[in-house]
């Protein structure tokens, strides 16, 4: 099969054949259709701080769409021939975060494709048990979105209660920040989604035909506080100004991952009662919600998607690291 192998080398990728894995019990082989792009994929190609653990040479991916071909055990048998994603986060199930259902923490987690070899190749295999069927009519390029829509359906209920009448800051216009807007609208709030002037014609302007309100952060301020800040950037910067635009006693919740440390004045979060509320990862429930809100927007989120053959994935990444697309997924068709 031919894989997209990460190598040992600061943002270096290159094409291999490979072997077709071989499966183990309680395994499937799934023929893969798409595979996204994740911020975790970039800073795993930039050899970021917090990704040392990736060991390389690896296959990177967990935004996996495609259809099961072979299985290891009677059990699995009914998946064969059909169209499937692959949670990203393998837990355990028995773990005491586990057993509360906090999957996305819990204490033996591993992610596909960053653990070990994911979905960027013609083939991957997982076990059975993180593998979800889509829903009929959801073509396999969309239901790739359904593990960062899951991430953003996570962060959201973790914010507590969002109603009609609510305003919500989301910062940072890449496909995490425009998918925590979009699930904020679906539930009537007024939603803004911030970014940079540079982000306005590749990234900004996208969420227009959603119901979302953009706004440039480096060419305006907000006219008025918002009830809930949903940090997404990763900018140290954006962080202390979501703050400065939050009002007393709303909610700051933190959903991005940070290359460098951030200084907070904590006095300042004590005296306006402003908690910090952190989001990782996703369960799998978020996926059944992920899905309906999928095939709401299919159509209209082709417009947000760069699609890349597999033999571009060089070009892919380039495109995501530049921010000239706002979601790359590539295709291995």
């Amino acid at each position: 099969m031919l894989a997209a192998v990460k190598t040992e080398t600061i943002r270096e990728i290159i094409l291999e054949n490979r072997d077709i894995p071989s499966l183990a019990h309680g395994e499937v082989l799934i023929n893969v259709d798409y595979c996204g792009i994740c911020g975790s994929d970039l800073h795993a190609f930039n050899h970021s701080k917090g990704y040392e653990f990736v060991n390389k040479p690896i296959i990177l991916g967990h935004e996996i769409s495609g259809k099961v071909v072979e299985c290891n055990d009677p059990e699995s048998e009914y998946l064969i021939g059909k169209k499937v994603i692959v949670e990203s986060m393998h837990y355990c199930g028995h773990c005491e975060n586990c057993k509360n259902s906090r999957y996305s923490i819990c204490e033996s987690n591993k992610c596909i494709g960053l653990h070990f070899d994911g979905g960027m190749a013609e083939f991957v295999k997982t076990k059975s048990k993180y593998v979800r069927e889509i829903p009929d009519g959801l073509p396999l390029s969309i239901a790739a979105l359904s593990e960062p829509l899951s991430i953003a359906i996570h962060a959201v209920n973790r914010a507590g209660e969002i109603n009609q009448g609510q305003t919500v800051l989301v910062q940072g216009p890449g496909i995490i920040g425009f998918f925590v807007a979009l699930v904020c609208v679906e539930k009537n709030a007024k939603v803004i989604l911030s970014g940079l002037e540079r982000d306005y014609e590749n990234r900004l302007s996208k969420c227009l035909d959603f119901g979302i309100t953009p706004h440039i952060a480096d060419k305006s301020s907000l006219s008025e506080k918002v009830d809930i800040v949903f940090e997404c950037s990763g900018s140290n910067v954006a962080v202390k100004n979501g703050f400065n635009n939050l009002k007393k006693g709303g909610r700051a919740v933190f959903v991005a991952l940070y290359e460098q440390d951030t200084n907070l004045f904590l006095t300042q979060l004590v005296r306006n009662e402003w908690p910090i509320i952190t989001s990782y990862g996703c369960g799998p429930v978020d996926y059944v919600s992920a899905f309906n809100i999928l095939q709401k927007y299919q159509n209209k989120l082709n417009n947000v998607v760069g699609f890349y053959p597999l033999s571009k994935v060089n070009q892919a990444f380039d495109n995501s690291l530049n921010q000239d697309v706002l979601k790359a997924v590539l295709s291995m068709e």
